[in-house]
């Protein structure tokens, strides 16, 4: 299904397969947006076990968590905000590649920034917006629209598909801090696991550790970093 993603020379099969990247990303926000609303006072407190690139550093609660995911998913929106004339820098896979030394700290910082003045009974809401304007947006939005992708100029057909693994990696940091079971999709965490191979493809050498081999779910975790594994080409994110 993620193949299915990449976009072709025929117009058509671009147009379904950003349709298809639409609904796979809606099917994740949804699932996040059902646990966000339900949280108790104690859960929005509760460490996430993502560890920042300065160990003297607190890990985020839930509640920054929180702060990440308005800002991670609301990049969609400003790329879809106003078409820009260039050409696009980075695509899905790419967008994972950058020096982790100089962004993990601004992206630490920033989830902090976004919820000052904030409580946790007003992150409901806040993400019920950005995630449901991000797909409304996105359907009225054009395959080939291009937007700023943070690092560089992208097209929304590619931006789309990097929310999902957005999605699905911090959604597994979420249900990890809370002790439940992954919320992610088959066709979310499919999206996910073809983009991190192709990432494994650019960054080093191609092809998945044997034992991860067939198993998606397990992959995208040793791949992300959210579990361990010998393999010394991972985690190819952090």
């Amino acid at each position: 299904m993620a193949r299915m993603l990449t976009p072709t020379k025929n117009g058509a099969a671009i147009a379904d397969s950003y349709q298809q990247a639409i609904e796979v990303l809606d099917a994740e926000l949804g699932q996040l947006d059902k646990v966000f609303q339900g949280l108790s006072e104690e859960e929005w407190a509760m460490s996430t076990k993502l560890v920042p690139l300065d160990p003297t550093l607190k890990h985020w609660t839930v509640f920054e968590l929180a702060g990440h995911f308005d800002i991670s998913i609301g990049l969609a929106r400003m790329l879809m905000a106003e078409p820009k004339d260039g050409q696009p820098g980075r695509d899905r896979v790419s967008f994972f590649i950058f020096p982790r030394s100089e962004v993990a700290p601004v992206v630490y910082d920033y989830a902090y920034k976004m919820v000052e003045g904030k409580t946790p009974r007003d992150m409901p809401g806040v993400l019920h917006e950005t995630f449901s304007k991000t797909i409304e947006e996105a359907k009225k939005t054009a395959p080939d629209h291009v937007g700023p992708g943070y690092y560089a100029l992208m097209r929304a057909d590619e931006f789309i598909p990097s929310r999902v693994v957005e999605a699905v990696v911090h959604g597994m940091d979420l249900t990890d801090a809370l002790g439940r079971e992954t919320i992610a999709t088959p066709a979310g965490i499919a999206v996910t696991a073809a983009i991190l191979d192709d990432l494994l493809a650019r960054r080093t050498v191609a092809g998945r550790p044997d034992d991860l081999t067939g198993n998606d779910p397990a992959w995208v975790r040793a791949a992300s970093g959210r579990g361990p594994h010998p393999d010394p080409r991972l985690p190819l994110i952090g």
